[in-house]
């Protein structure tokens, strides 16, 4: 028999087997204790904390994660379109139902239209606000709000283009003299490309600062107004006759007629392409099919996003430019006239282009094989210039001339010619005989450049 170590504590005898099952009974004990106090306390104390947490979230509620938007493409810039543009007429432009009935009218293939801003003869048919554009004016006696106009074609369905003559002007240089081309100094009395009987028009100076601000400002309030693209008309100078008596201020010789055309397109671009829109270079495909001077170099030089050359085929009916480019009268299929004009664009390939057409005469059936053309170019589309008789296919009513009366020639351009030093004409009582002149002398009043002297040319003058 085990004999167990006595220990003496105090008065008593210590058992450490005894102490550990009195250890182990009383840690027992507890624990029951204290899962007895649990089981009857969790069930009020859960619903005092979920009550709490209630009040936290009702006080300051837990915000719902934000949904990731879905994927949207970027949008389509104009000039990755394959475009068809159609120009609003004038008279359709300044009246809202009118407008809105010609919209109506063009066919599905139509996918953007033309808005004229300020017109070949400078006319402003918008509502503007810049300061500049108020002191030319110019601005049409029913001036149109432009963003409403662009806003209903967008709903319908149409990119828009706005169209703005640049230079070409014939309206503001009477109003605003420092803008404009002048007879010889600064001082001279405004310069016109012909005679006034010939309907000469002066223009304004590509050299003058205010002039130039003049057309950026318009071009801000097309990019303001929500203009997809943008169609800089009218980048050029006058033709070379009579440019000589034209003075376009102080250091203009200096720079030439190509670097401040460059210089001015480089201003525009920079001001349209931190926006979405496109700006398009517009140019006279026979000006520079002839090598004209009125760009100074190939209008394919200025700044822009794409170029628009205009096309008006009866340009080039009748003219030879080479052995390989006659065209007596025009084809039955006017395609092949338009491929030498193309041909003879050159530097064209590669650019992004819209050509502008002016199908006055002709029916769908001669130009549908330009636009198969066009495709096979990779052009951009292309824009018409609205008449009629071409989308309707229903031919104008020939008008009835009396057989005594000679019909207007339209489309003739006038031929200017080198102007002369203007004379006083003689004070004699009886009228001289005047010799035949030969077709190499030029009448004396078809002038260009004319001065105060000259007949007729008080009457454009403006007082002031």
């Amino acid at each position: 028999m085990k004999k167990y170590k006595v220990k003496h504590y105090r008065s008593r005898i210590y058992n450490p087997i005894r102490g550990k099952i009195i250890k182990g009974v009383l840690i027992a004990v507890i624990a029951v204790c204290l899962f007895a106090i649990g089981w009857f306390s969790y069930e009020p104390l859960m619903e005092a904390i979920n009550e709490k947490n209630k009040e936290i979230i009702q006080e300051d509620p837990i915000p719902e994660k934000p949904q990731e938007p879905a994927f949207e493409p970027e949008p389509e810039e104009f000039l990755e379109k394959k475009t068809v543009a159609v120009a609003v007429p004038e008279e359709k432009l300044y009246n809202s139902i009118d407008f809105y009935g010609f919209l109506k009218s063009l066919g599905e293939e139509v996918s953007a239209i033309v808005i004229d801003m300020k017109t070949q003869n400078g006319t402003v048919t918008y509502l503007s606000d810049q300061v500049s554009v108020k002191n030319a004016g110019a601005s049409h006696e029913k001036a149109i709000n432009l963003k409403a106009r662009i806003d209903t074609a967008k709903e319908m369905g149409f990119d828009v283009v706005t169209r703005i003559y640049a230079f070409e002007d014939s309206t503001a240089p009477y109003n605003a003299n420092d803008m404009a081309i002048r007879y010889e100094t600064a001082e001279g009395i405004l310069w016109l490309d012909d005679s006034v009987d010939n309907g000469g028009k002066p223009w304004l100076n590509p050299y003058s600062d205010t002039a130039q601000k003049y057309i950026l400002d318009i071009v801000y309030d097309a990019v303001d107004s929500g203009a997809d693209a943008i169609f800089l008309e009218g980048m050029r100078f006058p033709e070379n006759e009579g440019m000589e008596y034209a003075y376009f201020g102080v250091g203009a010789e200096e720079i030439s007629k190509a670097e401040i055309l460059a210089q001015f397109s480089r201003r525009i671009y920079s001001a349209t392409v931190v926006t979405e829109t496109d700006l398009i270079i517009g140019f006279e495909s026979y000006s520079a099919v002839t090598g004209s001077d009125i760009y100074g170099e190939s209008p394919l030089s200025l700044s822009g996003d794409g170029y628009a050359p205009r096309i008006d085929i009866d340009d080039y009916i009748g003219e030879k430019f080479s052995d390989d480019f006659y065209f007596r009268r025009a084809p039955e299929d006017i395609t092949e006239v338009f491929v030498k004009i193309y041909e003879y664009l050159g530097n064209i390939n590669g650019l992004k282009v819209l050509p502008v057409f002016d199908f006055e005469g002709y029916t769908k059936e001669q130009t549908a094989g330009i636009f198969e053309y066009l495709e096979t170019k990779g052009a951009a589309g292309y824009i018409l210039l609205y008449n009629e008789a071409y989308f309707t296919g229903v031919p104008e009513e020939p008008v009835e001339v009396p057989e005594e009366q000679v019909p207007a020639q339209p489309n003739v351009p006038v031929q200017p010619v080198t102007p002369q030093e203007p004379v006083t004409p003689p004070q004699t009582s009886e009228p001289e005989e005047v010799p035949e002149e030969s077709e190499d002398e030029p009448e004396e009043e078809n002038r260009t450049g004319w001065v105060e002297e000259a007949p007729g040319i008080k009457d454009f003058i403006p007082e002031g």
